[in-house]
């Protein structure tokens, strides 16, 4: 199962939720430039699920033998519709789909195979307008997380023209000696 996609975004989403709940430790260590217990903890459990990410998607490229899986038509269904415009409707429901999935997985899918997740081949589809909540949500999670990122690249930012008004004048006191 943790080669699947669905176990490999775990790994990710795993971390999304640790650096969720570190966030505050971390902001204070950007903000003091000072390494806390808890950001280091942090970092040694990043690195853990990053290099653990990283030998288990080594290890299936070499199962695969360094070459992608080849699908048929009864696999992914949707990748060979001869509609566009079916294939983006879908694609975007799947989205949608494999993210109710991750969050609560009452429902058991074997992939895409045999219409398992039948086509969405209409504007008037109801599970567009569950498309159109997914990414609304992850849209306004993601301004939320740029907001408070916001703060931090301004300190950054800040931090790094003193260093680089510094470096000016003791180059500039330099030519004028």
């Amino acid at each position: 199962m943790l080669a699947k996609e669905t176990g490999v975004t775990v790994f990710l989403l795993n971390l999304s939720y640790d650096l969720y709940r570190s966030w505050p430790n971390i902001k204070r260590a950007i903000t003091e430039v000072k390494w806390s217990r808890e950001t280091r903890d942090f970092a040694n459990r990043a690195a853990k699920i990053l290099i653990s990410l990283g030998v288990l998607l080594t290890i299936r490229l070499a199962l695969l033998q360094g070459s992608l899986p080849k699908f048929s038509q009864q696999d992914n269904p949707t990748a060979f519709h001869s509609s566009f415009y079916v294939r983006i409707l879908t694609f975007c429901y799947l989205a949608a789909f494999n993210w109710w999935l991750l969050l609560c997985p009452a429902t058991l899918s074997h992939d895409w195979q045999m219409g398992s997740v039948p086509l969405v081949t209409s504007l008037s589809d109801l599970r567009n307008v569950i498309t159109c909540l997914f990414f609304g949500c992850a849209l306004l999670l993601s301004i939320r997380s740029l907001m408070d990122f916001e703060v931090i690249l301004l300190v950054l930012l800040a931090s790094f023209w003193e260093l680089f008004i510094k470096s000016v004048e003791k180059n500039v006191g330099k030519t004028v000696n």
